[in-house]
């Protein structure tokens, strides 16, 4: 397991736990003074069907899994709930999808600065895992 964590770690990669799921690419995006929300994306993959249950963050009051959609022309966003990951599949939080939606900012996401963003994941067997994903911020329009 060790092997695998440090593996995980110098390809860019944040192994849960349970080590079926794993985080990759994470990022937000900074906002301005008085923006009370923010995003994070990152891509996350699974050996075995898993869910991701809750997301937090000591930057945001409440994190949700939130997603766009395009509703008679016009962009919409909704909370999603909980995140179904399939086994072998990746899903990919992104600008105009899926998203974290960081509501309740304590303070703006500054270009440069990493936040810690909480996954809890459950698998199939109803067993929970953790982890905390660093997530950098890159500068707006980037």
């Amino acid at each position: 397991m060790k092997n695998l964590v440090l593996a995980s770690i110098l390809a860019g990669l944040t192994p849960v736990a349970s080590a079926d799921v794993t985080i990759n690419e994470p990022w937000a995006r900074a906002t301005v003074p008085g923006q009370p929300v923010g995003a994070a994306y990152m891509k996350i993959s699974s050996t075995s069907t898993a869910r991701l249950l809750s997301a937090e963050s000591d930057i945001a009051k409440e994190v949700q899994v939130h997603t766009m959609q395009n509703h008679e022309g016009v962009m919409k966003m909704r909370e999603h709930g909980q995140l179904e990951i399939s086994a072998g599949q990746t899903v990919e939080l992104a600008p105009g999808g899926l998203h974290l939606m960081l509501m309740g900012l304590k303070k703006p996401l500054a270009a440069g600065d990493t936040l810690n963003v909480k996954l809890t994941f459950e698998d199939a067997k109803k067993v929970k895992s953790t982890a905390v994903v660093a997530v950098p911020v890159r500068p707006i329009g980037k």
